[in-house]
């Protein structure tokens, strides 16, 4: 069963091309030996509205964090970019678009929508996420707690998980934690672990994976904030391409935006 939008069909046609996932890659090696070099890197995580991960839920690049957005607050983005075959033989266009809503203290519930894995069309609807906050810390350097569910009344792309966040004094914040999902009936675990770190107060590198017996991938990204609910974001899904993966190898181009009215 899926969630209908009453609404015309979304049409969005995104032009792609193999130097797209190109120049993403150098630009993660540049924020890195950036990170590396500074003399003096951030002391605390910038204070900035929790954007949305690729599937839905606040997180990183593909896994959800425990950051729970604050009741009655709400947050969008959309990304676009381009699905790569091995070798980059060819691609296809690909758009995500989301949005998450504070709906009581420590609770987020959201929707995503996008390109179909199998057609490669926009689905005609959306899936619902929702994610429980366990803990909540009122401490500078708290370590956050959830419990989620992604792609709700999705029959073959349903995945429950429970994940934990640590904020560090030196600057960088770590999630980790434990995800499954049902492939054909099946019951598949996986880890998940990923890193943000800020190169100031306005830029800051991600990188997370999702690794399990049947499955390894490795996803980095950027995102750029104009201000602090205001995100521009670059990412790469699968930068290893590798066979045994939750996506195809991916270069998106997106933003977030919260309460933006």
């Amino acid at each position: 069963m899926k969630l209908k939008i009453q609404s015309s069909k979304l049409k969005v046609v995104v032009s792609a091309s193999p130097i797209l996932f190109k120049i993403i890659i150098p630009l993660f090696l540049i924020l890195i030996f950036e990170f590396l070099i500074s003399p003096s890197p951030a002391s605390a995580f910038p204070e900035v509205f929790p954007s949305p991960a690729l599937n839905g839920p606040s997180g990183i690049i593909r896994i959800p964090s425990a950051d729970v957005i604050p009741y009655k607050n709400f947050n969008l983005g959309s990304d676009f970019g381009a699905m790569f075959l091995p070798g980059f033989s060819s691609t296809e266009s690909v758009v995500y678009y989301k949005m998450n809503l504070g709906t009581f203290h420590g609770v987020e519930l959201g929707i995503v929508g996008g390109t179909d894995k199998q057609t490669k069309k926009i689905r005609e609807g959306v899936f619902v996420n929702m994610k429980l906050s366990l803990s909540t810390g009122e401490e500078p350097y708290p370590l956050l707690l959830a419990i989620g569910v992604e792609n709700l009344f999705s029959y073959t792309q349903t995945d429950v998980y429970m994940v934990a966040t640590k904020y560090f004094k030196q600057g960088p914040r770590m999630t980790f934690g434990f995800m499954a999902d049902f492939p054909e009936n099946k019951f598949r675990p996986m880890g998940l672990c990923g890193v943000e770190i800020p190169l100031g107060q306005t830029l800051i590198f991600a990188s997370d994976l999702m690794a399990g017996e049947t499955i390894f991938q490795v996803n980095a990204g950027a995102k750029l904030y104009f201000t602090p609910i205001f995100a521009l974001s670059f990412s790469g899904l699968n930068l290893l391409d590798n066979a045994q993966a939750k996506d195809t190898r991916q270069a998106l181009i997106g933003f977030s935006w919260a309460n933006p009215f």
